[in-house]
């Protein structure tokens, strides 16, 4: 049977990171709403960066989830007794 790698740490830094993304996305909205003189410009740039980037994290974290699982298939299980 495959035992499943626990991944804390990388769980906790994409959740961080996928956090500050949505965090940018709503401040810059939140500042185009209350002055929309100058950030109108920075919501055509930044938000589609975010999603960008939201969307990348995503990705990265699932190909690579998918080539560990693919590993550890690939791997003969440990012999008991062996050296």
């Amino acid at each position: 049977m495959i035992r499943k790698p626990q991944y804390r740490s990388s769980k906790l830094y994409i959740g961080a990171s996928l956090g500050c993304a949505w965090m940018v996305i709503f401040v810059i909205v939140i500042a185009a709403v209350q002055t929309p003189n100058g950030t109108m410009t920075l919501i055509t740039t930044v938000i589609p960066t975010m999603v960008g980037v939201i969307l990348a994290l995503l990705g990265i974290h699932r190909g690579f989830g998918s080539l560990d699982m693919r590993t550890i298939a690939k791997t003969p299980p440990d012999q008991p007794g062996g050296s």
